[in-house]
């Protein structure tokens, strides 16, 4: 016996103890490096959730470097958005604004606002469907279009307003937004008739709320024909042209404003969810590395039991 297990590091003993243990424990036979297959996938998901986790914390670092510039100008544009006259602002935005007034049904121009990119949250789907609960509560015999600002909103509702789509705007955010942006996009919106505008956006509250926010305003002609406006004192040869430059000014201020609420809306709601992204990521690996301990515990465990059985048999 001495000499057998003096011996036993020779390939004939080790064939001999195999058998021994497959005589004993048959279920103990299994091919060479098998039993370290789920270790060395635990091993591979943990490197990956690690991999993506760094990509999370980068995200959430970038987004709030630019949530800081985001807000900066956008608390600049608040002032600037609202400066018209009570007078000015009532006309604008018409009776339909009002509790109770009867259901509009004529040409309705959506100007749905949005980002060019995902992963930020519930920003781009509650303007879509904001979006499309206006749609819905339209009566019938009128009609709607849409102008779109950002790429998520343009391939979600192209979906099922593609014809509806008259035109779409992308890569506005690539640069900090200028106030002279807006006003091609006011020049553009006026390009088309309508009988009411509707701008959709995302409302900056706080870095972890916003809310949807719509803003009706009429046309043109609305400020030309009310006689709320009659304390102004304007040249009737040149009313007319007058009040374009104004609506198309109102207009792009509203724009400007809109545009830079939804992008600080964009970056705190990023911010939030890649901090979130991340801590899920922490718990995973901790998760993943109590399996991975406890798993390679248990092979340590069996090999022992294996010895310990084979050098009983002999």
């Amino acid at each position: 016996r001495s000499g057998a297990l003096a011996d036993e590091s020779s390939p004939c003993a080790m064939s001999l103890l195999r058998g021994a243990v497959g005589l004993a424990r048959p279920s103990l036979l299994r091919p060479d490096g098998a039993r370290f297959a789920s270790l060395k996938s635990l091993k591979s998901r943990v490197t990956s959730v690690k991999s993506i986790q760094k990509i999370t914390k980068a995200m959430k670092m970038v987004a709030a470097s630019k949530l800081r510039g985001a807000q900066t100008r956008m608390e600049a544009s608040r002032p600037f958005a609202y400066a018209s006259p009570a007078e000015v602002k009532a006309v604008l935005e018409g009776p339909a604004a009002e509790e109770g007034a009867p259901a509009f049904a004529g040409k309705t121009f959506y100007v749905p606002i949005s980002s060019d990119k995902g992963l930020c949250g519930g920003v781009n789907s509650s303007v879509v469907k904001a979006v499309k609960a206006m749609v819905q509560q339209v009566p019938e015999g009128s009609t709607q279009e849409f102008f779109i600002v950002g790429m998520k909103a343009r391939e979600a509702l192209s979906r099922e307003f593609k014809e509806k789509v008259v035109a779409s705007v992308d890569e506005i955010y690539t640069k900090p937004f200028t106030f002279a942006q807006a006003s091609v996009l006011a020049d553009e919106i006026l390009k088309h008739d309508f009988d009411k505008l509707c701008l959709v956006y995302n409302k900056f509250t706080s870095v972890v709320k916003f809310e949807v926010t719509p803003i009706t305003l009429g046309t043109p002609a609305v400020l030309s024909e009310s006689d709320d406006l009659a304390v102004f004192e304007v040249d009737e040869d040149e009313g007319s042209t007058m009040y374009a430059d104004l609506f198309e000014f109102e207009l792009a201020s509203r724009l400007y404003n809109c545009v830079l609420e939804n992008s600080t809306s964009e970056n705190a709601s990023r911010m939030t969810a890649m901090d979130n992204a991340s801590t899920n990521a922490n718990d995973m690996i901790n998760k993943l590395n109590i399996k991975y301990n406890r798993q390679r515990q248990a092979v340590i465990t069996t090999e022992l039991n294996e010895i310990i059985s084979g050098a009983e048999s002999l």
